[in-house]
């Protein structure tokens, strides 16, 4: 069942190293030009309703209606998510502080902790999306489902030489459920009726769109199973048990699945998107900052947020990670919230800034009141032969092609911006992702700023305040540093 282990903290020793809050994995492949085999660098997830009125009503007020004249209307902050289960996050954060700053609210200590539905549902209104953690793929020692001893053969997935069960040696060991059996789906269904009936929402990890990602980490170093032998199969099986997850009164919870692949070589799954199910959005974990690390696909992560923001009410949840007061930690609060800014629509990017490991905070953060509004510049459905198409190739047409102004550098403007809804004038946002510092060119920007957003403390439960004119910016001289991001005011 979903694991109760906490966040994992500390930094990477390798860039291969599993450096997850539950279970983030991250693995290379090289790339021979001269066979023609792919290297890419996948980073893939290791995250009832009161009513089925209630929970429909929220849901709707979160997808925005058409746009008038590029606008939207203004709300105190972007869509945000964090942990509010008094383990992970959320500790000493007041019920008014949640409502306040959180639009999800994820839950990750086992089935009894109630904070974050508490927090956000009162008086018959829902301030916010309560979500809860579950792992539907892998039995992991200390979860809630029965181990290979406690269950019948069929609940695993087999490997396709000797049919022994797959395993990992990951978090105490696990093996593979199998979720083509449907005694197995019945059981998870009755699992999440019994627990997680009173929330809105699952995070549902390792939902891998290919066998790669799923079997990764597995000790059997095979590229199928016994009862799934393709990636279109695999993709059938989980979107088979996303829709046996339901409320007690039917109702489909809201899911998203925890592993948006986040490099172009990998199948990219955005058919098991089905709304009628409840699968409204993917996770992107680790992206676009991973402990101080940015994104190596950068321009795909862009094309990925420009292909949702084209779909009716789908979303993508940004999830980056680091410690609390690390050196880095103003570069990834400034990459996430300028790729926030890049891809906003409202409805369809959530920022998951997740980036205080190391306290028990609620991790949401000034900068995400900043919220922006009559966008000049915006990425549209991104095209091209290939284009998401798992091959590799990178979209030749709208998406990341929209935003940039220079190879590696990405950057958009707002006529209008707000902070917790009060006017502030114009801002934008610029994002280097090349390894040499950039003059921003006057040519890049058609407004005129003269302020950089600068960042003081940490999260907003500890005080931490934003600066909307912390820092002069004049264009034709000022630097964006490798791998970073500038916000600008005018």
């Amino acid at each position: 069942m979903g694991s109760t282990l906490p966040r994992i903290s500390g930094v990477p020793s390798r860039p291969d190293a599993v450096t997850s809050r539950s279970r983030r994995r991250r693995f290379g492949w090289a790339l021979q030009a001269g066979v023609g085999m792919a290297i890419c660098l996948l980073a893939c997830s290791a995250a009832s309703g009161k009513s089925h009125r209630s929970h429909r009503v929220h849901r709707g007020s979160r997808h925005v209606s058409a746009q008038t004249r590029g606008s939207w209307p203004v709300k105190s902050h972007v869509s945000t998510w964090a942990y509010d289960d008094g383990c992970n996050g959320g500790v000493g954060a007041s019920p008014s502080l949640v409502r306040a700053w959180v639009s999800f609210a994820e839950s990750n200590c086992g089935p009894h902790t109630m904070k974050a539905v508490t927090d956000c549902h009162a008086n018959g209104r829902v301030y916010c999306d309560a979500m809860r953690y579950i792992d539907a793929d892998w039995g992991f020692t200390g979860g809630g489902v029965p181990q290979a001893a406690a269950a019948s053969a069929n609940w695993w997935l087999h490997t396709p030489d000797n049919g022994g069960p797959i395993f990992s040696p990951t978090f105490g060991g696990g093996y593979l459920m199998n979720q083509t059996d449907p005694s197995v789906r019945s059981y998870f269904r009755s699992y999440v009726r019994r627990y997680f009936n009173s929330d809105d929402g699952l995070l549902m990890d390792w939902q891998s769109a290919s066998l790669a990602q799923e079997l990764y980490y597995s000790t059997c170093g095979c590229g199928s199973t016994t009862e799934i032998r393709s990636n279109r199969a695999l993709q059938a099986a989980h979107t088979a048990m996303s829709a046996a997850l339901t409320h007690r009164n039917g109702a489909p919870f809201l899911q998203i699945d925890n592993s948006l692949p986040p490099n172009p070589y990998l199948p990219q799954g955005f058919n098991m998107l089905k709304q009628s199910i409840g699968v409204d959005g993917w996770g992107a974990e680790g992206e676009p900052e991973n402990y101080g690390v940015l994104d190596d696909f950068y321009s795909t992560l862009l094309d990925q947020i420009a292909y949702i923001d084209h779909r009716p009410s789908d979303m993508v949840v940004l999830l980056s990670r680091g410690d609390a007061g690390a050196s880095y930690e103003s570069q990834s609060r400034r990459v996430q919230e300028a790729t926030m800014l890049i891809g906003y629509k409202p409805g369809h990017l959530v920022d998951w800034a997740d980036l205080d490991h190391g306290t028990a905070d609620l991790a949401v953060w000034p900068e995400e009141g900043i919220y922006p509004d009559s966008p000049i510049q915006s990425m549209a459905r991104p095209r091209g032969r290939g284009c998401l198409a798992g091959t590799g190739v990178v979209c030749r047409r709208g998406g990341h092609n929209n935003v940039q102004v220079a190879p590696g550098v990405f950057r958009r403007e707002f006529r209008s911006c707000y902070r917790r809804k009060v006017r502030f004038g114009r801002c934008a946002a610029i994002v280097n992702t090349t390894s040499n510092p950039v003059v921003v060119k006057r040519s890049w920007l058609r407004q005129s700023y003269y302020h950089q957003i600068t960042f003081a403390g940490g999260d907003v439960q500890s005080g931490g305040t934003v600066d909307l004119w912390g820092a002069p910016f004049a264009a034709g001289s000022t630097v964006v540093p490798p791998d970073d991001a500038l916000l600008l005011s005018s």
